[in-house]
């Protein structure tokens, strides 16, 4: 979890100089009402460590909800590096195998929202020796993909960025239509994950719901055994 370390020191100099005041005035409350000095001690001691940690306690959980978290899994994050490929049209980002020197390699197109946690998926890809290009816009990658079937190995969608299950069943037949040979991994959500396993044919097509761990990516690309895709653009 990321927080901001520098707000850190001046939150808890705020916290400690606030609970000596509502100390103080708990203090002179309770010798007020019991003139006894140990209770008064005793309270104000308790008030002041109560006040420090409901207010550390509310601290960190500010800080919990206002981080992002991934819907694949809960690894560290520290940034992906991306870049765009194409000027025209500018959605297209592209993610290079981390192993050099491939002449041919398994070519993966991604329907997703250019958000972190798609941006991740991609990441996670070309770290298993994937050319990936994600695509923001849904109606453009697919139009690429029924221009140049052979330039690619391996779809990707989000099913919420299609328009949710119901488009599902749709927009799989009019793929299939351009890219007979080419296997699809849909992204969805726990709840539709059931649906769809009745409504999407098991050859060629599987579905992931998120969360998934980067190995489950991984082993469904094993299964799908895309092909290596010809070289060129």
């Amino acid at each position: 979890m990321r927080i901001n370390t520098r707000a850190k020191p001046g939150f808890a100099i705020t916290t400690i100089l606030l609970s000596l005041g509502v100390a103080t005035v708990v203090f002179a409350t309770t010798v007020f009402i019991l003139p006894s000095l140990w209770w008064a001690v005793l309270a104000a001691y308790a008030t002041q460590v109560s006040f420090i940690l409901v207010m550390f306690g509310a601290y960190y959980m500010r800080n919990a909800a206002q981080e992002p978290q991934s819907p694949y899994d809960a690894e560290r994050w520290d940034g992906i590096n991306d870049r765009l490929i194409d000027t025209e049209p500018p959605v297209w980002l592209s993610y290079q195998p981390k192993m050099e020197g491939l002449n041919r390699v398994r070519r993966v197109a991604v329907s997703a929202a250019s958000d972190r946690n798609s941006r991740k998926c991609c990441e996670w890809l070309a770290e298993y020796d994937c050319e990936v290009h994600l695509c923001s816009d849904h109606d453009t990658l697919i139009g690429d993909l029924i221009a140049r079937p052979e330039r690619w190995s391996l779809l990707v969608l989000d099913v919420d960025h299609i328009g949710g299950s119901d488009a599902v069943p749709r927009e799989l037949e009019y793929i299939r239509s351009g890219l007979a040979q080419v296997p699809v991994i849909l992204m969805s959500s726990q709840a539709a994950k059931a649906r769809l396993d009745v409504l999407v044919p098991r050859k060629q097509n599987m579905v992931l719901a998120k969360p998934f761990f980067r190995k489950c990516l991984f082993s469904a690309v094993e299964r799908l055994n895309p092909s290596t895709a010809q070289d060129g653009h």
